[in-house]
């Protein structure tokens, strides 16, 4: 079966659409291969403070969304917020 995105992977989806980025872009983008950029969204990896950073300055968010993807990671780490 095949596991469906976590918080984080939406959120990371949705800033890719609104970008027009596709998936294996940003995987290139962040040196990073296409596999571990899914299996991150799919929360089959734990994304560091420093990717989630790089993730958000690829996309050019803005403080609020980075701030937003910092919460969903840790969340999905297991802190409680």
């Amino acid at each position: 079966m095949k596991k469906q995105r976590t918080e984080l992977g939406t959120i990371i989806d949705k800033a890719l659409s609104r970008q027009g980025v596709q998936q294996n872009e940003l995987a290139a983008s962040l040196s990073q291969s296409p596999s571990y950029v899914s299996q991150v969204l799919r929360g089959n990896k734990r994304p560091s403070a420093l990717w989630i950073d790089l993730v958000a300055d690829t996309l050019k968010l803005n403080d609020k969304q980075r701030k937003e993807l910092h919460l969903k990671a840790a969340r999905q780490l297991g802190f409680k917020l």
